[in-house]
């Protein structure tokens, strides 16, 4: 389920995954381990984790920009050009991730606009198409995209998650009660701390 809440999750999670599975308890669960916000992520896992550990299902941890990646693949096969996938991160910065195909060009991260068009700039001088949730939004940031690179966006990942979930449970290990999310940057308290010393 790709939820988009307006920032309500805590509240409409459990009542959404109500509606979707109306009763049935799926032999599989599947969650984002990140990128995204912190509390998005916190929610989604720990919630993922309840259900996993009260209905004794195993759990995997999911790759939202490879995802992301995939389903842009998938809607425009163009084997030629790299997908920049990004979200908004906040504070004048992106996570993203670069992907030809398989490949991985520049794995998540959290980078300004410019770092983004510098970074990729650097590593491939092939057709870009800026896409995933907000990559609109980091297209945005530039006066122009640079020759050949284009915007498209990207609204709805699932297909490509169910995809995801269906490979790593038959070659990877599911989630454990210590997994966590994965974060490109500190938390604001972190920050603080590290700031002060405390």
């Amino acid at each position: 389920m790709n939820l988009a809440s307006g920032g309500n999750h805590a509240q409409d999670i459990l009542l959404r995954l109500e509606e979707v599975l109306e009763g049935c308890i799926p032999d599989i669960l599947g969650v984002s381990v990140g990128p995204g916000s912190f509390t998005g992520l916190r929610i989604g896992l720990s919630t993922a984790k309840g259900l996993s550990e009260g209905w004794n299902r195993p759990l995997w941890g999911l790759d939202n920009l490879a995802a992301m990646a995939k389903t842009w693949q998938d809607l425009y096969p163009r084997t030629e050009t790299a997908v920049l996938c990004a979200l908004d991160a906040r504070k004048q910065k992106f996570y993203g991730g670069l992907y030809l195909g398989s490949r991985v060009l520049i794995p998540g991260r959290d980078w300004s606009a410019e770092r983004w068009r510098a970074e990729v700039a650097a590593v491939w001088n092939g057709p870009v198409a800026v896409s995933g949730y907000q990559g609109h939004l980091l297209a945005l940031q530039w006066s122009s995209l640079p020759e050949f690179w284009e915007s498209f966006p990207l609204d709805d990942w699932t297909v490509s998650l169910l995809d995801q979930l269906d490979s790593v449970s038959k070659h990877s290990q599911p989630l454990t009660e210590h997994s966590g999310p994965v974060y490109l940057r500190l938390s604001e308290a972190q920050e603080l701390q590290s700031r002060t010393g405390n």
